[in-house]
């Protein structure tokens, strides 16, 4: 019954390569992930557009709709994740002179990468604050300390967790200056990241 509910309908033959050859292979993935990170502040003299990936303790919502520009110009379609902490997200870092960051919530964009199967897809999460490489959705969830907390797909357009756009930038802009002179700030009082003490 399976097998003919497939080959009765034609048009999934059609469609579904198409779908499939649109997805990034994971090379490409990793081209993306590495486009990104590149842009990444100079800790001590966070010049303009550079995205401060280095200050993870704020400002998630205005980098990921940074990125998402960024992927459209190359060609990348993205979707944004957004994860929701039941208690709260704790996450060990050694860009916080503490070892580690907080949040209630925390959101960056995923594109359609192929595989791991032939014909099979998943959406990989881009965030250069906590990874150096794409990671599906669940290891992204997991490394950010609260198994009970809930992930939201959303269209890359929507820019601040309850909602909204900024099809301009001019909000994006203001809040990643804004944490690029945090950056620096704390870059002159603590010594650039990555921190030593931090395991």
């Amino acid at each position: 019954a399976v097998l003919w509910g497939i080959v009765g309908r034609p048009w999934w033959w059609l469609r579904f390569p198409w779908f499939w050859f649109r997805c990034a292979s994971p090379t490409r993935a990793q081209q993306v992930f590495d486009a990104m990170a590149a842009t990444s502040c100079d800790p001590l003299t966070v010049p303009a557009p550079c995205i401060p990936f280095l200050y993870p303790d704020d400002g998630c919502w205005a980098r990921a709709h940074e990125m998402c520009r960024l992927m459209l110009a190359m060609g990348i379609t993205p979707r944004k994740v957004w994860i929701d902490a039941s208690t709260y997200l704790h996450v060990g870092t050694r860009n916080n002179p503490a070892c580690y960051v907080e949040w209630g919530w925390h959101v960056a964009p995923t594109i359609c990468v192929r595989g791991p199967r032939w014909f099979l897809t998943q959406r990989q999460v881009i965030d250069p604050s906590l990874f150096a490489t794409p990671v599906s959705e669940a290891t992204w969830k997991g490394v950010q300390g609260d198994p009970n907390a809930t992930l939201t797909d959303t269209d890359w357009t929507r820019f601040w967790h309850g909602g909204g756009t900024d099809p301009g930038y001019v909000s994006t802009n203001q809040i990643l200056a804004q944490y690029r002179l945090y950056l620096q700030a704390r870059s002159v009082q603590f010594g650039p990241p990555p921190y030593a003490n931090c395991p």
